[in-house]
């Protein structure tokens, strides 16, 4: 797992959860909330005036958006942390790379919060 200091971004996926809702879970987080570009499945915003996030809805199949913050300037420090947060305000499943992500490695183990609460690791984009 990394460490505040060396964590550069952050990027969880959420199931079937709508923007509004991932909206409303980032106001709750952040004091600013800002659409820089929006289009029909990609969204790029400005949380706080200085903090880059892209939303991809149907990122992974058509239940799963990617939520990208592309700073380590946020309020977690990883992605575990991040997807709890999601997870509790919204009640969704969230899934998160199991480990940092290294050039050339494999990545199909994914961890993942349910809709319950209950964490686990999980073979991922071919698990449901």
């Amino acid at each position: 797992m990394t460490t505040p200091e060396t964590i550069q971004d952050i990027e969880i996926y959420a199931k079937n959860l709508k923007l509004a809702d991932i909206r409303s879970w980032l106001e709750s987080c952040f004091t600013s909330v800002e659409t820089a570009q929006s289009g029909k499945v990609v969204h790029d915003l400005i949380l706080d005036g200085n903090i880059p996030l892209m939303i991809v809805e149907n990122a992974v199949g058509k239940a799963w958006t990617s939520i990208w913050f592309k700073s380590p300037h946020t309020p977690w420090s990883d992605d575990r942390e991040c997807a709890r947060s999601l997870q509790s305000f919204a009640g969704c499943r969230v899934r998160a790379n199991a480990a940092p992500w290294s050039d050339g490695e494999d990545m199909d183990e994914w961890w993942q919060v349910t809709e319950s609460g209950e964490e686990s690791t999980v073979s991922w984009p071919n698990a449901g």
